[in-house]
């Protein structure tokens, strides 16, 4: 039976299209959607709201440790399931944390496809059991940090006064994926000052590298530290 939903395909078509397992899903598409549009960019964000779910070709990107902002963007308002992926290319639970519904790899049976897609049309979620599990008790040890504290928001936010207003700004974008040269555009700064900013803030919040400040950024930054430009 057909589902009579609108169903948008971000593709890059020359990498992907003569693939078996990307054949495999198109035809799944084709057998349970009305109305399916293709295309190599996102629609305008006006037009988006015309579409009930979002396929997001993830052929030859490794989204592993991080995210692209404008899908993490994408997925906070819409449903999205990345498809057509290697295992080693994503981390189920980050891509499960930051809203996204579900995810297919290259490897999957056509029957696994059809099943999922069904599912997640019907507002469930694609990622194995243990994966939610593991996500769920991430959430919950958060939450019970907070419930630990007398004062909870108001006294943990005192630990990260010492950040600043435009270093709060560089790590939410890094924890959306941005680069250095999209946070020195979209902040009006130079390069150079991106980097000075990035340094202060490893040293401030313990972490190493940029992975390890964009999952702190990512757990942490949504409750307490509200992005200030």
């Amino acid at each position: 039976m057909s589902l009579q939903q609108a169903i948008f395909v971000k593709t890059t078509f020359q990498s992907s299209f003569h693939t078996e397992s990307y054949t495999a899903i198109l035809k799944t598409i084709q057998a349970l959607f009305g109305n399916i549009k293709m295309d190599d960019t996102l629609p305008k964000a006006e037009q988006r709201g015309h579409y009930d779910l979002f396929l997001i070709d993830g052929a030859n990107n490794n989204w592993h440790d991080l995210i692209p902002a404008d899908l993490i963007c994408l997925a906070k308002q819409y449903s999205i399931v990345v498809f057509n992926v290697d295992k080693e290319s994503v981390c189920e639970k980050n891509l499960l944390l930051n809203h996204i519904n579900g995810v297919f790899y290259k490897s999957d049976e056509l029957e696994d496809i059809f099943k999922g897609l069904v599912r997640v049309s019907a507002g469930e979620l694609w990622f194995t059991r243990k994966v939610i599990s593991q996500a769920f008790n991430d959430i919950l040890a958060v939450a019970a940090s907070f419930n630990n504290l007398s004062d909870t928001i108001e006294l943990k936010q005192d630990d990260y006064a010492h950040l600043t207003k435009r270093e709060k700004s560089v790590i939410h974008l890094i924890a959306q994926g941005a680069s250095n040269n999209a946070i020195a555009d979209k902040l009006n700064i130079s390069d150079h000052t991106v980097k000075t900013h990035l340094y202060s803030a490893f040293k401030k919040t313990n972490s190493r590298n940029r992975v390890e400040l964009a999952n702190w950024a990512q757990r942490y930054i949504s409750v307490l530290l509200p992005l200030v430009k």
